[in-house]
């Protein structure tokens, strides 16, 4: 059987008796039922694991000994970062956890022209705070080494902005015809992938003209009509496929 999983933030790492808090320390002992000189799984969010034993346990603080370091392997080799118009409702609640699975390096939610929801600072921490909390328990689930890094929202320049330093950029619109190929111009081994999918309303004319003028691709989904959240989790799917990990 597989060791249960917890996580410590890096810095705890080389402490002399690594310690669990909060819900996690109180599941170990009341839920879970170990105890001192029972073994635990750690892992960092930076790509490493850790074996360790218990040294003391109570529902608010468990103290525990690192016994071996190890290389946890389940990253993909290219970073994706997966820009997304914002959607409205807990839609991106699904989305960041899905998107963890999928192995998304970074997540970078933006308001576009055609976004419902209103952009404003209101309730944003927030929800950063939330999404934050829902990553870590997808990589606890899917057994991820790395922590998906989330940008505080922003807009459509700051996307295109930040676009420079990428390899490949692609911007999936509804109105690009036919399937999604890979263009010959692309990079054969790209290792940084900044993957743009719209809200709600899509992109507007103006927003793709931006995009394309600088360097993006435009990618489709095929004939059918998808919603905003099954089109984003459809163009991080095919990414990693053709790229990524999931292909090979």
């Amino acid at each position: 059987m597989a060791l249960r999983r917890f996580y410590i933030p890096p810095e705890m790492a080389g402490a002399v008796q690594p310690e669990i808090t909060g819900s996690d320390a109180a599941h170990i002992c009341r839920v879970l039922r170990l105890a001192s000189g029972d073994t635990v799984e750690l892992f960092d969010g930076t790509g490493r694991g850790y074996t360790a034993r218990i040294v003391t346990c109570s529902p608010k603080r468990v103290a525990v000994a690192i016994e071996e370091s190890f290389a946890l392997l389940a990253e993909s080799p290219v970073h994706i970062t997966l820009a997304q118009g914002v959607l409205k409702d807990r839609k991106m609640d699904a989305l960041i956890r899905q998107l963890t699975e999928l192995g998304i390096d970074t997540w970078m939610p933006f308001y576009a022209a055609r976004s419902i929801p209103v952009p404003g600072s209101k309730g944003l921490g927030p929800r950063l705070a939330r999404w934050e909390k829902i990553a870590l328990e997808a990589v606890k689930q899917c057994r991820r080494g790395c922590l998906p890094q989330i940008a505080p929202v922003d807009d459509f320049d700051a996307v295109i902005a930040s676009s420079a330093s990428f390899d490949l950029k692609i911007i999936f619109w509804e109105e690009t015809l036919g399937a999604f190929r890979i263009p010959d111009t692309a990079p054969r081994q790209p290792h940084r992938i900044l993957v743009v999918v719209g809200p709600e309303g899509g992109f507007s004319a103006d927003e793709i003209q931006r995009a394309r003028t600088h360097g993006f691709l435009t990618g489709g989904l095929g004939t059918r009509i998808l919603r905003a959240e099954t089109a984003t989790l459809a163009a991080c799917t095919l990414v990693q496929y053709c790229f990524g990990d999931m292909g090979r």
